[in-house]
């Protein structure tokens, strides 16, 4: 095993063991976009099952938003290389968003939310995996702090309704290099997005902003990260 993939083991045993996310022979959904985050999870989990012996049993997702052009063929035939399961979901959303003549991302991701617990629900499963990592973790904690007037992140595992469904994020302890240099060893190549919106959302105005200063002090991604642990609420009102 090549040092990159062992890293990558470790890392998604050590999240896997952490915060309980997958047990042996568990199945659940895993959510795909065709970025390289996404491409990363999916095939780092099934490469993991198959060497690890978990005898997981995953369906990968797509939900396929009705108002781009995607290309689904080259996603399809990355899953059959691998020979991963996978539904493609339509969602049907354009007219929702024309009618609402603003920036439609809030809206978008919550429909997509929607459709993976409906689905999830309608296979009997209370798992979704999603490929969000430590610049995603980071990103979130500004972005509710600057937009929402609150400081939250996302959670390596986060109930909802009460425990019914439960989001994983199995690449918690993952950086964007790391993700980059897996996908880099296995010839994995990103699936270009082609929304529209993607570049005036309040995300993308945020990593921005701290690429720049990731740039500066190679510190602050890993301090951000460790500092949403390490509360000190004497200090706090």
């Amino acid at each position: 095993m090549k040092e990159i993939e062992k890293k990558a083991f470790i890392l998604l045993k050590k999240a896997i063991i952490n915060f309980g996310l997958l047990n042996n022979n568990e199945k659940f959904i895993v959510g795909v976009s065709g970025g390289k985050d996404s491409l990363c999870l999916v095939h780092l989990l099934n490469q993991y099952n198959l060497k690890e012996r978990k005898k997981w049993d995953f369906l990968a997702v797509y939900i396929k938003p009705d108002f781009f052009d995607f290309n689904i063929k080259r996603l399809e035939n990355f899953f059959k290389k691998y020979k991963i399961n996978y539904q493609i979901l339509e969602m049907k959303i354009k007219d929702k968003i024309e009618r609402l003549n603003k920036n439609p991302c809030f809206l978008c991701s919550r429909e997509r939310k929607k459709m993976f617990f409906n689905f999830a629900e309608e296979l009997k499963l209370n798992k979704i995996a999603l490929a969000h990592h430590i610049e995603d973790i980071n990103e979130t904690v500004l972005l509710n702090l600057f937009y929402n007037g609150e400081i939250s992140t996302f959670l390596p595992i986060q109930d909802f309704f009460n425990g019914k469904f439960y989001i994983i994020r199995p690449l918690y302890y993952f950086n964007n290099d790391l993700i980059k240099n897996y996908n880099k060893f296995h010839k994995i190549k990103a699936i270009k997005n082609p929304c529209p919106y993607i570049k005036e959302n309040k995300r993308n105005k945020i990593r921005n902003f701290l690429e720049k200063l990731y740039q500066e002090d190679k510190r602050i991604r890993e301090n951000i990260f460790k500092g949403i642990r390490r509360i000190k609420e004497k200090f706090l009102p």
